[in-house]
């Protein structure tokens, strides 16, 4: 129980350390440059572009780190934190491994092959991104020429379109939350001087009240069947 206890603070302090040096060293590079060449971001432009992102992530944050420690760990969640690609990538890795194998959820034994197979998972990550960067400059000349160019033209609007088809075909709660949004950012568009920075802050709170609204008139119609 005693070295248990301690495999499971070491994680902790490891896991902790280790993102704190990567925070450091990550921010500390931009911060160098900009230092270095005197060219420093306009934070005024920036801050709402921040705002959007955190409330359109702090209901992520909790929710992630109390759905995948009892599957992944304490272990696996930091390399993936650390690493990202959590939902899209380790955590589905994670769960494959787990179920091919029959091992049960919240287990050392669990814990112990969700390190293996998130380390496999971001190995196999780097080593793509390492040989894309390899082979990046001799397939230059083929991937910038003119008969292939609209292929790649048509990726982001065919991934965004399919996104957005999917969450139209679910039903006519989603196209709401998804239109009136779009409406409002529209009209600020196009009948005001709104910076377009604050179009994600707008949609935010937009949503918001359409959900809250819709989760009260769904709790108004059932008491009213019972």
């Amino acid at each position: 129980m005693k070295q248990k206890c301690g495999y499971h603070s070491w994680v902790h302090r490891f896991g902790i350390a280790s993102s704190l040096f990567l925070f450091v060293a990550m921010t500390a590079f931009p911060i160098a440059v900009s230092a270095v060449y005197g060219l420093w971001p306009d934070f005024k432009l920036l801050w709402p572009g921040f705002i959007a992102v955190i409330l359109f992530m702090a209901p992520y944050w909790p929710a992630e780190t109390i759905g995948y420690m009892s599957v992944m760990g304490p272990g696996a969640l930091y390399m993936s934190y650390i690493t990202g690609n959590v939902t899209n990538l380790r955590m589905p890795a994670t769960i494959g491994t787990i179920n091919s194998l029959g091992i049960k959820p919240n287990t050392d034994e669990c814990h112990t092959m969700a390190v293996i197979a998130c380390g496999a998972s971001i190995i196999t990550t780097v080593v793509i991104v390492a040989l894309g960067v390899v082979i990046a400059a001799p397939l230059a000349p083929v991937l910038s020429s003119p008969v292939i160019q609209p292929a790649f033209d048509y990726v982001v609007p065919a991934l965004f379109g399919g996104l957005v088809a999917q969450t139209i075909l679910k039903g006519k709660k989603q196209f709401l939350y998804f239109l009136a949004p779009l409406a409002v950012c529209l009209f600020f568009c196009y009948f005001t001087a709104v910076n377009s920075a604050y179009y994600m802050l707008i949609a935010i709170a937009i949503s918001v009240v359409i959900y809250v609204l819709d989760y009260k008139s769904g709790k108004n119609k059932e008491k009213k069947e019972a």
